[in-house]
């Protein structure tokens, strides 16, 4: 169950330090992923403090279409410092300034998405507009980590910066604010000194209206950001509105229920992975702990 040879290279890179980040640690060990997180995870001599949050995810490749995000892999390499038993203290004080340096990365991607709303939609369109942010910057969980963006494969700076724009009606007013952020989108995309990735989706009161019957992936995932999304600039009362529909349609409670399932599905995961590593090999188990956007990433094949 436990390789000894890689705990023993694991503790040498611990003897002088108080704590490493999991992304440090698989560097400095060639990468091996899945096996270093399982090392970790077995040895009683090494100890993990995460320091990152967990939320829902609408998965509609998951049984269930529940899953916790940041994934597996991702919370070991990102969100979680590595230490010996002896060095459990510092550890958990590298780990606040680790994620204290998430709290300014967040605090710069939101700055960056006020900038764009600022500069390309008028006063007269945020009288009309509401505007949430949402994904890791609004959970205070933005990472830098260069990753490729999934339709031009050009490396982006980290987590992507989510834009959620409410509206009243489409009166021609959704397709003027796609259009207008669509250029955005792009310059900060190709631009050598940006490399943002920013998405986004315009909706209307009828649009969560008609989702928050809350069937389907699609309908379920458009309630749960706007229901989790941070208020970023705009009409308040475009987003109060709009979450009036999802209060009145139950939609927390049933965001709290998938969510405990996607825990009680993470710790089953976790325990099978740790005891067996042929279970990586099962697509749920491979999923959960790479998720499928992220291999690219890690130069694997699903």
């Amino acid at each position: 169950m436990l390789d000894k040879v890689l705990e023993a290279e694991i503790l040498e890179i611990l003897t002088n330090q108080s704590s490493v980040l999991g992304v440090e640690l698989a560097e400095a060990l060639g990468n091996r992923y899945f096996e270093i997180w399982r090392t970790c995870h077995n040895s009683g001599k090494i100890y993990s403090t995460p320091f990152g949050h967990y939320y829902l995810r609408i998965d509609k490749k998951i049984e269930g279409l529940a899953r916790l995000s940041p994934s597996i892999l991702r919370d070991f390499l990102t969100y979680t410092r590595i230490s010996t038993l002896a060095n459990f203290e510092q550890a958990v004080g590298d780990a606040e300034i680790s994620r204290q340096e998430h709290v300014r990365i967040s605090d710069e991607k939101r700055d960056i998405a006020k900038q764009i709303i600022d500069e390309i939609l008028s006063p007269e369109i945020l009288e009309r507009t509401g505007v949430l942010i949402a994904g890791d910057v609004c959970r205070n969980m933005a990472h830098l980590v260069p990753r490729p963006e999934r339709t031009t494969g050009k490396l982006v700076r980290g987590s992507d910066i989510d834009l959620i724009f409410v509206i009243e009606q489409d009166d021609g007013l959704k397709a003027e604010i796609e259009g207008k952020i669509s250029e955005a989108k792009a310059i900060y995309l190709q631009h050598p000194a940006l490399r943002e990735e920013l998405d986004f989706v315009v909706n209307t009161l009828d649009h969560y209206r008609e989702v928050s019957n809350f069937k389907g992936a699609h309908n379920m995932i458009s309630c749960k950001a706007a229901l989790e999304g941070q208020y970023l600039a705009g009409s308040k009362s475009m987003v109060q509105q709009s979450t009036d529909i999802l209060l009145r349609a139950q939609i927390p409670r049933k965001v709290i229920k998938l969510t405990e399932k996607a825990f009680s599905d993470r710790l089953h995961a976790m325990e099978r992975l740790r005891k067996d590593p042929d279970v990586i090999g099962l697509p749920r188990e491979r999923r959960l702990f790479y998720y499928s956007d992220e291999i690219w990433e890690f130069m694997l094949s699903e």
